[in-house]
């Protein structure tokens, strides 16, 4: 009797040491199944940037982001810029791990003890969860991607990729079965096997047995073919980065634009413009390819094959045409202009704003070589690989400054900046300027583009605006120095108006003093202005400036914000002047 005592607890005891406590397994299975989501979504990444899947929380959070009111979007993007993109897509695939987590627990506390023996024995341990993975393969592939606005798998997220058809379901299912086999590894591992599932019972209640239906050579033939599978589509993404990667800076590399250029932009410039405090607003006229702000829908850039991209031409013109990359560097006689980009979500004195030179091909020489458009049209839509559209008036698009550019600053176009092929629309702000071109239709009616359905204008001329940048808001400034002069700079922008003069103001908008222009690099770009200014006193002072463009009209004091036509007012800076 006490033999017999001792033995039963002692098996007790080993049972107790087997297992773990419920809240403890429930914990751990939420962990792993973390772990499983977070090396599935990661896998997922890897196969999105590679252009070889859609990547949900990607595709959740740009159809979040259509509901949010521009009131909370618009200073996220003006104070975070691309990092306001970059986090919400970490707080939103923080989310899908979550989600992951919890379907890890339904499947722990729902599927595996309620599996049917006589359904179950035939198959192994490892092959359910492998079944498990159609779970959220059919809740992402069949019921996000859609109510996101993509096609089913997410395929219309990405219809520049060929293969898209039928890739893109098989990545994501490898994505799910990677999903599963972390899954089935951290459960064994950490033996939290819900040990009164009917399955369990069934697979160990004859080794020998189930040994004989599952041999060891199927199980690892099963685990083989999803690592291969992973294994292939990995190495297939990292070549199509690679690729891309190495055609742009194979590009990149035949020629090379200063981003300080100075000694070009002093030529014929007035002697205000030479001396040492404006040195950096001179180095900045012309913006590099990495200062260059960028705004964008896309979280994650497209990544193009100029391989097989191509560029289609087509709606109310006489005789549609399809183009390859070579064939607008080649066929056509190049344009080089230098245009200034504004946001239209730029603030008074904001920063997304940048001057470059582009190289393209004008937009009338194609719609020529294309039979000339019909009688009726009224615009020209522009349409991107990742979903983007506007529109601009036909009249516009035929001026001969209306490019479509496939190089910045005498460099392959970046990939940031639209690779392979952007609109140039001088005059209009950024939004109307479409990245990632692969058609253009010409349309008998207007059109409502991306931004247009929500709200943004659907002319998009910019306002006239000036910028005071030397020096910064807040600065301290000393009589001591250059014989008590304060020397303040900055730019003025009108579009393809241009600017005619610049004034400040010391006194709070009092009186105004005419500033020094430099000549402008083209009629399409921002010119820079400079004041030597000799304060009276000590003291705070609110500096403003206000242009006026070609035409005439001066910029106006009325302050209003970005949405819907940009902003207005002037510039002013607050300066601190000291002994």
């Amino acid at each position: 009797m006490t033999t017999h005592t001792k033995t039963t607890s002692s098996s007790s005891s080993k049972n107790s040491e087997r297992r773990s406590p419920p809240h403890r397994s429930t914990l751990l299975v939420f962990l792993v199944s973390c772990l499983g989501g977070a090396s599935a979504l990661l896998f997922n990444f890897l196969l999105r940037v590679g252009n070889l899947a859609a990547f949900p929380p990607e595709s959740a959070l740009e159809a979040l982001l259509r509901f949010i009111p521009e009131s909370i979007q618009e200073p996220s993007v003006q104070s975070l810029g691309d990092f306001a993109g970059q986090l919400a897509l970490i707080v939103a695939s923080i989310i899908a791990v979550l989600v992951y987590g919890i379907m890890g627990l339904i499947f722990y506390k729902l599927i595996l003890p309620r599996a049917s023996s006589s359904r179950i024995s035939a198959i192994s341990k490892f092959e359910v969860f492998l079944l498990y993975a159609l779970i959220p393969y059919a809740i992402f592939g069949l019921v996000l991607f859609p109510l996101t606005g993509d096609s089913i798998f997410g395929i219309s997220s990405a219809l520049y990729n060929p293969i898209a058809l039928w890739i893109y379901p098989i990545s994501l299912l490898f994505a799910q079965l990677l999903f599963s086999l972390v899954l089935f590894y951290g459960f064994t591992r950490m033996n939290i096997l819900p040990s009164s599932a009917s399955i369990v019972k069934v697979i160990y209640r004859n080794r020998n047995s189930i040994q004989a239906r599952d041999p060891s050579r199927r199980a690892f033939i099963q685990k083989g073919i999803v690592l291969a599978g992973v294994a292939v589509l990995s190495v297939y993404s990292l070549d199509n980065i690679l690729s891309s990667l190495s055609a742009n800076t194979s590009t990149n590399s035949d020629t090379s634009f200063p981003s300080q250029s100075g000694s070009i932009n002093l030529q014929n410039a007035p002697a205000i413009f030479n001396n040492a405090q404006l040195a950096s607003l001179v180095d900045s006229e012309v913006s590099s390819n990495d200062s260059f702000y960028r705004v964008a829908i896309d979280i994650i850039d497209p990544s193009v094959d100029a391989s097989t991209w191509s560029f289609k031409v087509g709606g109310a013109v006489n005789n549609p045409k399809i183009y390859t990359l070579s064939m607008l560097q080649n066929s056509f006689s190049p344009v080089e202009q230098y245009n200034t980009f504004e946001c239209v979500s730029n603030l008074i004195n904001g920063s997304l704003i940048g001057n470059a030179k582009w190289t393209g091909v004008k937009i009338s020489d194609i719609l020529n070589d294309a039979g000339g458009v019909t009688s009726g049209a009224q615009y020209i839509v522009f349409y991107s690989v990742d979903g983007y559209s506007v529109a601009v008036p036909m009249s516009k698009a035929m001026m001969s400054d209306s490019i479509l550019a496939y190089m910045m600053n005498d460099q392959s176009l970046p990939q940031r900046h639209g690779y392979p092929l952007r609109a140039v629309m001088p005059g209009l702000y950024g939004m109307m300027s479409a990245k990632f071109l692969d058609r253009i239709d010409v349309v008998n009616s207007p059109y409502q583009g991306y931004w247009q359905t929500r709200g943004w204008s659907n002319v998009g001329t910019v306002q006239t605006v000036s910028f005071i940048t030397i020096p910064g808001s807040g600065s301290s400034v000393s009589l001591t120095q250059d014989n008590g002069s304060v020397f303040l700079g900055g730019m003025a922008y009108a579009g393809d108006r241009g600017i005619s003069k610049v004034e400040v103001s010391v006194d709070g908008g009092h009186s105004w003093q005419q500033a020094t222009l430099k000549p402008p690099i083209s009629n399409l770009t921002w010119a820079l202005w400079a004041y030597e200014w000799t304060p009276s006193s000590t003291g705070n002072y609110n500096v403003y400036a206000r242009a006026t463009d070609g035409t005439g009209a001066t910029q106006t004091s009325a302050q209003t914000d970005t949405f819907p036509n940009g902003a207005t007012g002037y510039a002013m800076l607050n300066l601190n002047v000291t002994k």
